[in-house]
């Protein structure tokens, strides 16, 4: 083989070249020699290799003019001020909503709350803003979905099956934000307390029947009075009983103890009206008994009053005329005496020897 033909290319000093390498050897010009050090490749090169693996240089057509470099941008200052700007503006600038308050954090204090409308503050992280609806109403459930809560004690040593909803709203927002740690907790622990307090103090009948209107009430105050206590910001507008019944193991006996309870408080009150109707009608009885005495007594005195005065008014008659009198008194007496019988009148003058003619077996008839 010829030096020219050798697989590092012509050596030193052969051929055309001069006595110098064409680069093909492995050691570089000069025969014998350590390779130079590579040099790192610049922008330019790192473009044009892109633009040829991508097509877009070389041969394959340059688009850009065909200089082989991208088209430079050029971004004005202006455009670095109007990013932060922005920033500001969006969360500087918020709106509430009418249903809505927001409370205002500076570096993690508590500075103000605001109602609904448009508000200013300072950027994050300065100044945070936490909004929570404050009208809407909240209802939190007890003893639905667990049994451990449903079931109490009640003062008679009963156990009762209870289960109610607590209707809350926010009026404090600060206090509910940060003076208590996971407030719709606090609500359900506080109301699930109070009531356990309250049917604890009351009987399973009145529980169970008539008394879930006034258990409402008096639990309603009673929670409202606790969560004031932790400063919770809550407003309880009602707690409404959903369910107060025995447990399900004792039902049927106790529905049996309420079916007598009723047929007692029926028998009882069919007494009481009848009760009700006999002594009433005694009660008129005796009413129209005394009424019709009195009205007895005044006739008879109206009676014996106006014959005394009749009679004096005839004993003033009298000692004016008292022959008149005597016979007029003597007339009326005769008169009613007479009054209701036959009479056959005879005059003194009618003849001293004829016998008059009396027709007696007429007047027995008649009188019969």
């Amino acid at each position: 083989m010829s030096d020219n033909n050798s697989p590092w290319g012509p050596k030193p000093g052969s051929g055309n070249n001069g006595g110098k390498g064409d680069g093909n050897s492995p050691w570089g010009n000069g025969g014998g020699q350590r390779p130079n050090k590579p040099q790192r490749p610049s922008r330019d090169n790192v473009i044009e290799g892109f633009k040829s693996r991508t097509g877009r240089g070389g041969g394959g057509g340059n688009r850009s003019g065909g200089n082989g470099q991208l088209p430079e941008f050029n971004i004005p200052s202006w455009a670095f001020l109007l990013v932060p700007l922005v920033l500001l503006a969006f969360t500087s600038v918020f709106t509430v909503q009418g249903n809505q308050e927001a409370a205002i954090l500076r570096f993690g204090d508590y500075q103000r709350t605001v109602g609904p409308g448009l508000h200013f503050k300072w950027p994050n992280p300065v100044e945070k803003k936490y909004v929570r609806d404050v009208t809407n109403q909240r209802e939190t459930l007890v003893g639905v979905r667990n049994n451990a809560e449903s079931l109490m004690l009640t003062g008679d040593e009963n156990i009762v099956d209870i289960n109610f909803a607590v209707l809350w709203v926010i009026n404090d927002l600060e206090s509910y934000l940060f003076k208590v740690d996971q407030p719709e907790d606090l609500v359900k622990s506080a109301a699930e307390s109070v009531v356990r307090e309250i049917i604890g103090k009351n009987e399973l009948d009145p529980i169970i029947t008539t008394g879930r209107s006034q258990f409402g009430g008096e639990v309603r105050q009673r929670l409202q009075e606790l969560l004031d206590e932790y400063e919770s910001g809550v407003l309880v507008n009602d707690v409404q009983f959903q369910k107060t019944d025995p447990p399900a193991e004792v039902v049927d006996d106790f529905l049996d103890v309420v079916n007598a309870s009723q047929e007692a408080e029926r028998a009882i009150n069919e007494a009481r009206a009848y009760q009700n109707k006999i002594v009433l009608e005694a009660e008129g009885e005796a009413a129209k008994l005394i009424q019709q005495a009195e009205g007895y007594r005044d006739r008879v005195i109206a009676d014996a009053e106006g014959e005394a005065r009749r009679f004096e008014l005839i004993y003033g008659e009298y000692k004016l005329a008292p022959r008149v009198t005597r016979q007029r008194m003597y007339l009326e007496t005769l008169e009613k005496v007479y009054s209701g019988s036959e009479k056959i009148v005879l005059d003194g003058n009618a003849g001293s020897g004829v016998v008059p003619y009396l027709p007696l077996d007429q007047l027995n008839k008649k009188g019969n």
